[in-house]
Order: C-alpha cells, then structure tokens, then sequence
C-alpha cells in the first residue's frame, strides 16, 4: 500500500526549531547570483515582535525533507545552508526574508576603491571572499593573471562579477560559500532527469521560447597596445548558427603586458554570454530536491524544442499548494 507522500520545510532560529509555525516557504536558487529565502510564519503569542525579533545578523538555516516521495522509502533531505535575515515585516503574522550573503559584511553594497598588483583571479576572489565573510570555491582551470587590477567605486562582488564574465566565469554565493565556476563544464554534466510531454509531474504547460534577435554568428575582439604599437585580436565562431546573424565587434582595454588578456577566450565568451538565450523553457513541475540551479534536465516530447537544458533558476515553495518547483532553463550550447 503507497503511503501518503509529505514535504517538510525545516527551519531553525538561534537554535530553536520553528518549522511548525512555517505557513509559506520560498527558497529561490539563483545560478549566477545570491540565493535568497523568504518564509512566512504564524505569530498568534507575538513572540516575533518581542523577544524573538531578529536582530542585525541573525540568521535561518533551512532544509527540505521529502517522505515516501516518489515511492514508499523515498526519504530525502536538503540542506540549504544559512541565510542571513535583512528584511522583517509583521501584519498579525510575520514575514522574512534573508539571504546567502552576509548583510553584516561588506562584500554586497559597500563601493570601494582598491588596487591589486601582479594578481591572479582566483587570488583576487579569495581576497573578496574573505571580505564576504564566506570561503572560497575556484571550480575551474581558467585562472587569468593582471599587471593591475583597479576596483574603482564598485562593491567587491560586482568587481569580481564583472572580472569573471569577462573570461566567460560565473559566481554565486551559497551556504557559506563564493563559487568562481565555469558554467560550459556544468554544461556538459549528465541531466539529472527527462522531463517528459504529459508527465503527470507538470503542474503548468510549459512556457517555451526561441529569440533569434541578438544572436550572433561571431565574435572579434580587438586590443590595441600603444607601448608595442601592436593590434592584437580575437575570434570565435558560433557553431550551429551559420549564416544568420552578425558579428559581434569589440574593443578591449588591458592594465598590462603581463594582463593575461587571451583574446580567443574573451571573444568564446561574449558569444555565448549573447548566444545562451536563444532557446529558453519555462516550466513548474511537482517539487523534487533533485533541481538545483546549475544542473540539467532533458525535455523530450516538444518537438523542435526538445533538448538538453541548463538550470538557470530554481524555486522551491511549500505551502498551501503543496510542494512546487518552478524551473527556469536554457538550451545547452554546444562547442562555446
């Protein structure tokens, strides 16, 4: 005999256990940025306006657990980290909000001015790491060096955002932890699961989309050194676009000589930065542990738009409908 199945947000507050009071619970997983969490609870003895209210730097930690989910003995559990509160509001019952970086560091909205010297990028994004107040997780090869690098009136994520793009990385902050990945190896990954046409799992038809504008079939990168008085390019060739589309023309600035500058690279990644978007999908399905941004799933049954996707956002809400995941994916890119 199936036993009912049953989703569970757990949450614990300095130290207390307050998931039975959780009526609402979103966790939002965000690919290339900060995941956030925001729950809902009741409040009938106003212990959240007294002496439970969350004071600067207070945190939640939350999991998820699933029961008898997909069969009887499908027992999971999540766990998704500490998240620090930023945001309280009460009408009778309280509403928070939090999220994976720390409100009381410095890493998200402090403007700064600094200077490295004979830096690699990975030494730089332990720098901000440690400023973050989270450790450091440098899940790729590609590690570019600088004669000088300026940040100059930007927060130290945003530098270190606008640092990683430039070589086609990406970085999110998660559980304590500054990601620097590059998002063509997790491309590559196996699919977690087949998402199959009429699967009683979807809850809502999917929402598919192919945008041809702003896909382009090349990219030329151009630096001019005026110390050598040398041109120095870059190219790359989208595959599997042929002749639709333009070429992607731009012109880059460099500190140094010794700037690990890597046009070839460069111009790989600002094409698939503007070619990634092309195919897109949509979709919420029953709540399952097993999507996560970063991953991929497969669709089959869609026709022209089936494939192999790549998770770009994932939400996970429990409440008054049960437990949902809504996916937002994108078609892999193949030889970028």
């Amino acid at each position: 005999m199936a036993k009912a199945r049953r989703a569970k947000a757990s949450i614990q507050y300095r130290g207390q256990d307050i998931s039975r009071h959780v009526t609402n619970f979103v966790y939002t997983d965000n690919y290339d940025q900060t995941d956030d969490l925001r729950v809902s609870l009741s409040d009938r003895d106003r212990r959240w306006i007294s002496d439970f209210f969350p004071e600067t730097g207070d945190t939640l930690q939350a999991s998820i657990e699933v029961s008898d989910w997909n069969s009887n003995g499908d027992n999971r559990t999540i766990d998704l980290g500490s998240f620090e509160i930023d945001d309280v509001t009460w009408d009778g019952a309280v509403s928070i909000s939090a999220t994976a970086v720390p409100i009381t560091g410095s890493g998200r909205s402090e403007k700064k001015h600094e200077t490295w010297k004979q830096v690699s990028l990975s030494a730089i994004a332990g720098d901000i790491s440690g400023n973050v107040g989270v450790s450091l997780v440098y899940d790729t090869n590609v590690d570019p060096f600088y004669d000088v690098a300026d940040q100059i009136d930007k927060s130290d994520l945003e530098y270190l955002e606008e640092l990683c793009k430039s070589d086609g990385l990406c970085l999110k902050v998660t559980d304590g932890q500054l990601i620097v990945f590059e998002e063509s190896k997790y491309e590559s990954e196996p699919e977690v699961t087949t998402i199959i046409r009429g699967s009683s799992n979807i809850i809502e038809e999917p929402r598919f989309n192919r945008r041809a504008k702003d896909v382009y079939k090349a990219c030329e990168i151009s630096h001019f050194d005026p110390k050598t008085d040398e041109l120095y390019t870059g190219y790359f060739e989208a595959p599997n676009v042929g002749d639709v589309g333009h070429v992607l023309t731009l012109r880059e600035h460099f500190n140094g000589e010794g700037d690990d500058i890597s046009l070839d690279r460069k111009a790989r990644a600002r094409c698939r930065e503007k070619n990634r978007n092309e195919w897109t999908c949509d979709i919420t399905m029953k709540g399952d542990i097993i999507y996560f941004s970063g991953t991929n799933v497969e669709y089959e049954g869609w026709y022209r738009f089936d494939g192999k996707y790549h998770i770009t956002n994932c939400t996970h809400t429990i409440g008054d409908n049960g437990y949902t995941t809504s996916l937002r994916t994108r078609r892999c890119l193949e030889g970028y």
